[in-house]
């Protein structure tokens, strides 16, 4: 049922854990790691590019750092940068500081133009030659840049992959190792997560076998040449055979790497997830916990509106920024903390349902990110006769069973229409 519902939707395969604080309530892989050669997804061994989840190891680092006292939330980052006469600061309101807080919660007025964010994915590491951390970080976010909002840090949020990618550059100045060998030693490790199977780098895993090869579905002929038209510097490849309506995702890397690049399996990241659950043991304190979860500005800053000529920031925001982890309430009118990610030829999920104590992940290597799977006429989206009224996907458990006697063939109805840039949509808006 799962794997013909991913086929109409255009996801080779994917994987779901469903977890509470202690257990693996579900576990199951469905579809293709790979197309060609043919290789089935699996829950422990397929490892997958995370995209932006990996943000929530950041918030993890930073307050592991204010924990020791070593860093405070609120202070200028500034002091925490060793650059000798280079500071960040926002141009036109050098008053106001940038604190690890903004930068977590993506109110720090950082705004890198949308239009410049495809054009810094590379080929395989390349990127890690071309720039450090340090270089992007200082590069980009320039007081000689215009990658800021016209608004003061603190007064609207924007997401931003940059501005979580400097807090991950205070970790290292904080630390003096690199924030992926941090994350190693004071993440993976205590967690006992399998190292040899975690990694940024390519070159971080000699079995490339491993890592989950990632796709989009070609709807007609003009898909290819949009996508090379986005990302021309990746050369996409048109499958051929059976799988000639499917482009194939080389592996790819960005400099702003702590923000969307961390990889692992579905099974390593569900004990992240556990240990969220279960209030931070071992790696946190409660409270720590706690202050991730808060959202910043007790829920009145609003979004930055890059599409209006007004940049309005008077409409409810459907997104509630804690430190990287997120709120979300969603039709059904449950809420959940968690984060997604996108990246070309991936779409994630990785959500809490607190009232239940339960969590789940959905990795899958499909992209949502171009409607590569929609038509436009007239402005107008025309879903192919392929795509079903509904979805169906085993949510019930996140719903709201709490013990692990349920049936797994409980299906329940997710949204009307695939919303094709966003897998919540596709299997979180419970009804």
């Amino acid at each position: 049922m799962i794997e013909e519902s991913l086929r109409k939707v255009y996801i080779p395969g994917a994987v779901i854990v469903v977890v509470n604080a202690t257990d693996i309530l579900y576990e199951d892989a469905f579809g293709h790691h790979s197309l060609l050669p043919s290789r089935p997804m699996n829950v422990n061994r397929s490892i997958f590019s995370l995209a932006s989840i990996s943000k929530t190891f950041i918030a993890v680092a930073v307050m592991q750092l204010v924990e020791r006292k070593l860093v405070d939330l609120d202070t200028d980052i500034n002091q925490y940068l060793s650059e000798y006469n280079q500071n960040i600061f926002h141009p036109n309101y050098s008053n106001h500081s940038i604190t690890l807080r903004k930068l977590l919660s993506h109110s720090s007025s950082v705004a890198v133009d949308e239009k410049l964010q495809n054009t810094v994915y590379q080929p395989g590491d390349s990127a890690f030659a071309k720039e450090t951390l340090a270089d992007m970080c200082f590069n980009v976010l320039s007081a000689n840049t215009s990658n800021w909002l016209p608004r003061p840090p603190g007064n609207a949020t924007l997401y931003s992959n940059e501005g979580t990618s400097l807090a991950a550059l205070v970790v290292e100045r904080i630390t003096e190792m690199p924030y992926e060998h941090y994350v190693i030693e004071n993440i993976f490790k205590p967690l006992n997560i399998d190292t040899s199977k975690t990694g940024i780098r390519l070159t971080d895993f000699p079995n490339r076998d491993e890592l989950v090869k990632h796709y989009a579905y070609a709807i007609d002929e003009s898909s290819l040449q949009q996508w090379n038209k986005e990302v021309p510097q990746l050369s996409l490849v048109q499958m051929q055979g059976n799988f000639s309506k499917w482009l194939y995702f080389p592996f790819f890397g960005f400099s702003s790497y702590p923000a969307g690049l961390l990889r692992m399996s579905a099974y390593s990241l569900s004990i992240f997830l556990r240990m969220f659950i279960n209030n931070g043991t071992p790696l946190l304190s409660a409270q720590s916990i706690t202050e991730m979860k808060t959202v910043v500005g007790g829920g009145h800053l609003r979004p930055f509106n890059t599409n209006s000529s007004s940049n309005a920031t008077d409409e409810i925001p459907s997104r509630r920024y804690g430190l990287c982890w997120h709120w979300r309430t969603l039709n059904n009118g449950y809420q959940y903390v968690g984060h997604s990610g996108t990246l070309p030829g991936m779409t994630h999920l990785m959500l809490i349902n607190e009232k239940h104590t339960i969590g789940v992940i959905v990795l899958t290597n499909g992209d949502m990110s171009i409607e590569s799977n929609i038509s436009i006429v007239n402005d107008t989206p025309i879903y192919p006769s392929v795509l079903p009224a509904a979805r169906w996907i085993p949510f019930g458990i996140f719903v709201g069973y709490t013990t692990k006697t349920y049936s797994l063939s409980y299906y329940i109805p997710a949204v009307a229409e695939f919303s094709p840039n966003r897998i919540q949509e596709f299997c979180c808006s419970i009804q």
